[in-house]
């Protein structure tokens, strides 16, 4: 799964950006200027994973994210399968989504399709909605971080964010 994250949305992401005339590796630019604020990223990734668990283990919410948990109960998540996966995801996703989507369909679409496509917001359970507007506002921060900085900022807020929660769900199991 997480070796598909990391070849095949890049993939889909090439012909976008082949279509809308943006060289592929142009996406990664980095400014020497920016590296340094890229630790900045890493602690609200790890900051809002924190968030977001404190708030799923509320009484308000533990009920309604039971199916998240147990989507991944049957898997022995070693630290190094955490490490692994979040760097899948964090690469892969942030090319297809901030690299080449959020150019055309800009920030605010693109954050709350990211959201959905990862099954968060529910039609029938309105307590899912609200962690889900939490998550696309920070997908929303990611995404400006894209824009504005680099796609290496949103690579690594999305990592940290992705390795706190497999950490978590780790002990869990």
């Amino acid at each position: 799964m997480g070796f598909a994250t990391l070849v095949l949305f890049p993939l889909i992401a090439w012909p976008i950006l082949y279509f809308t005339e943006t060289p592929y590796f142009s996406i990664f630019q980095l400014d020497f200027e920016n590296i340094f604020s890229i630790p900045t990223f890493l602690a609200l990734g790890i900051l809002f994973g924190l968030f977001m668990i404190w708030l799923s283990e509320h009484p308000y919410f533990s009920n309604d994210i039971e199916d998240y948990k147990k989507s991944f109960s049957g898997y022995k998540i070693t630290i190094w399968w955490a490490i692994y996966l979040s760097i899948c995801a964090g690469v892969g996703e942030e090319i297809f989504f901030r690299g080449a989507l959020q150019p055309i369909f800009g920030i605010w679409l693109t954050s709350v399709f990211f959201v959905a496509i990862h099954t968060y917001f529910s039609f029938k359970n309105w307590k899912k909605n609200i962690l889900a507007i939490f998550l696309t506002m920070f997908i929303v921060l990611l995404s400006w971080s894209a824009k504005n900085e680099s796609l290496w900022h949103a690579i690594a807020g999305h990592f940290s964010y992705d390795l706190v929660l497999l950490l978590y769900l780790r002990k869990e199991n």
